[in-house]
C-alpha cells in the first residue's frame, strides 16, 4: 500500500472521529455535517465497498475518482462480488488483469452528477469507459444495467454514490469473460493462434463461443496443436458468427462455424450436446454473456 493509500485513509479516519464530535457538541440548530469527502473516501468508510475499494486500488482509479470530477459512481457492495462466479473476483485483481479490471470499474461510472431524482425509466448514460448502461424504474425500484440501487444519493464533495446489489459485467467482450472465468488454456491457444482480434469483434450479428475447459484441452489426444495455423483451425470450430443464446438452440439445429464446416445442437433429457465433424461435447454452463456475443461452456474440444 502507497504512503498516498495510508495518509487518505488516516484523513477518512480523522474526518468521521471529526464528524462525530461536531455531532455531539452542536446544539440541535447548529449543521453537524462536518467535512466531505471525496467518492473514495466515501468508499473507503464504507465498509460495505472494501471489495470495490481493493478493486480501484488495484486498478489505480482511487486516485482518479479522489479527483475534481464530478462523477457518478454505481458502486457495487460487497454482496455484489460475492455472489460472482467461483475466482472471478481473484482474477480480476491479478496483476496481469487490470486492463480488464479499469474496463469493468469504468463501466461503473458516469461523468456529471446524476442524483435519483434525475434518473429516467429508459435513460441510456454513457459511461467513462464507453458503453451505454440503461435505467429502468418500476415500481419505484431504479435499475441500472440490471441492478437495483439498494441506496441512493450518497453525497461526495466530488459527486454522488448510488449502491447497487449488482456487479455489471457489460463492458466485457469474450476474451475479457474467458479471462476472469479462468479459461486460461482457451485465451492462451487464441493467443497462440492469432485469434483474439477475432474473438474480440463480431461486428453487429455477435459472436458464440464453445468454450472447452481447461481440463478439455488438457484431455486432447496429443496434446493441443503447437502450429499456429492448425490451432487456429480447432478453434474457429467453437466459433459461431452470431449470438445464439440457450434459449434459442433447439435439438438437430445446426451452426456454422468461423472454419466451415457446421456444429449440430442435439438436446435430449434435458442435457444438450454439440456434435462437430469428428466429436461431440456436452454443455456443462450456459449463456455466459459478453459485450459482443455469448459463451457457452463445453467438457470436450471438438476436433476436424
Amino acid at each position: 500500500m502507497t504512503l498516498a493509500h495510508l495518509t487518505r485513509r488516516a484523513f477518512v479516519a480523522t474526518a468521521l472521529l471529526a464528524t462525530t464530535f461536531v455531532a455531539t457538541a452542536c446544539d440541535d440548530d447548529d449543521d453537524p455535517t462536518g467535512p466531505r469527502l471525496t467518492i473514495t473516501e466515501t468508499a473507503v468508510a464504507t465498509p460495505d465497498l472494501s471489495t470495490l475499494v481493493a478493486a480501484l486500488t488495484a486498478a489505480n482509479l482511487d486516485e482518479t475518482l479522489d479527483g475534481d470530477g464530478p462523477f457518478t459512481v454505481f458502486a457495487p457492495v460487497n454482496a455484489a462480488f460475492t455472489a460472482l462466479p467461483a475466482g472471478v473476483v481473484t482474477n480480476l485483481l491479478a496483476s496481469g488483469n487490470a486492463a480488464i479490471l479499469t474496463k469493468l470499474l469504468t463501466f461503473h461510472v458516469v461523468p456529471g452528477r446524476l442524483e435519483a431524482s434525475q434518473l429516467t425509466n429508459g435513460q441510456v448514460l454513457t459511461t467513462v469507459e464507453g458503453t451505454q448502461l440503461t435505467v429502468s424504474i418500476t415500481g419505484g425500484q431504479v435499475r441500472v444495467g440490471g441492478a437495483l440501487v439498494t441506496t441512493a444519493d450518497v453525497d461526495a464533495s466530488n459527486g454522488v454514490v448510488h449502491l447497487i446489489d449488482g456487479v455489471l459485467l457489460g463492458s466485457l467482450d469474450i476474451v475479457d469473460q474467458a479471462t476472469i472465468r479462468g479459461f486460461s488454456s482457451l485465451v492462451s491457444a487464441a493467443g497462440t493462434a492469432g485469434l483474439v482480434t477475432a474473438l474480440r469483434g463480431g461486428g453487429t450479428a455477435g459472436l458464440t463461443v464453445f468454450a472447452p475447459t481447461n481440463a478439455a484441452f488438457a484431455a486432447i489426444p496429443g496434446g493441443a496443436p503447437s502450429d499456429p495455423t492448425t490451432l487456429a483451425n480447432v478453434l474457429r470450430l467453437h466459433v459461431v458468427g452470431a449470438r445464439a443464446l440457450a434459449a434459442s438452440l433447439s435439438n438437430g439445429q445446426t451452426l456454422a462455424t468461423l472454419q466451415g464446416p457446421n456444429l449440430t445442437v442435439g438436446i435430449a433429457g434435458g442435457n444438450v450436446t454439440i456434435t462437430g465433424p469428428s466429436n461431440s461435447a456436452g454443455v456443462t454452463a450456459t449463456d455466459i454473456v459478453a459485450k459482443n456475443g455469448v459463451i457457452h461452456v463445453i467438457n470436450t474440444v471438438i476436433l476436424p
